[in-house]
């Protein structure tokens, strides 16, 4: 197998005193986009802190491109479940943020974040302010300044759940061509099964209630093939227990 863009290996996660999640094993292909679908509690956010270099494992190690990051962050792009744009800044200015942090002039951040508004659907928003825009246009404001971060590995946690149904459904097709588009490796965190099988080529489960004294882990593996969404689907819900 050719080096994954991503990899967790056997990684054990708390928060505290109290365990979380045990023998975490998963991994992203370059160009790939893979979900991880798990109930609410389970551990699916602090999985992604670990991943992200935000919390430190208590054991076992995260490998970028077959670089040992374990507790570094900034090396992956990481976007949480809200879009937390500035409300005091424009669209644009926001989408530049990054550039900005990392040293880019203003202008010069401005100018290559501009760039990417026709690709990103968001021409001549540039000079709004967040609360003019829709959900949707939000969250693609949002995708567009973690892409601007500037890693080809992106993690995003729930990122359409706030959506309603229909534009939920838009935006995370929109999201998979993009991934092509862009040459980017991703990792989605959902809740939501039907979402899993839209985005995803590959489907791991995290299963477990952590404050119930269920450790959580990974239960299973599922592989999305073309005309073989209801196989997956139950797939799925069997390993969820829902079958």
């Amino acid at each position: 197998m050719a080096v994954p863009a991503l990899e967790a290996q056997n990684l054990t996660l708390a928060w505290g005193e109290l365990a979380v999640a045990d023998g975490i094993s998963v991994h992203v292909g370059a160009g790939e986009l893979v979900c991880i679908v798990g109930r609410s509690g389970c551990g699916k956010t602090t999985l992604f802190h670990a991943l992200a270099g935000l919390e430190k494992p208590a054991s076992g190690k995260v490998l970028l491109h077959g670089e040992d990051i374990t507790g570094v962050p900034g090396r992956v792009s990481y976007m949480l479940q809200k879009d937390l744009l500035l409300p005091s800044r424009s669209i644009l200015d926001n989408a530049a943020l990054p550039l900005i942090l990392r040293g880019v002039g203003r202008d010069e951040a401005r100018a290559k974040a501009r760039g990417f508004f026709p690709t990103f659907g968001l021409e001549g928003t540039e000079d709004l302010w967040p609360a003019q825009l829709s959900g949707g246009m939000r969250q693609r404001a949002a995708l567009l300044r973690t892409y601007l971060m500037d890693n080809d590995v992106v993690l995003l946690d729930e990122p359409f759940s706030a959506l309603d149904a229909i534009t939920r459904v838009e935006l995370r097709r929109w999201f998979a061509g993009m991934v092509h588009e862009l040459g980017l490796s991703a990792l989605v965190i959902t809740h939501d099964i039907d979402e899993a099988l839209d985005l995803g080529s590959r489907v791991y489960v995290l299963d477990g209630m952590p404050r119930q004294g269920r450790i959580s882990r990974i239960v299973g593996e599922t592989a999305v093939v073309p005309d073989g969404a209801d196989r997956a689907r139950r797939e799925l819900a069997e390993l969820l227990g829902m079958a």
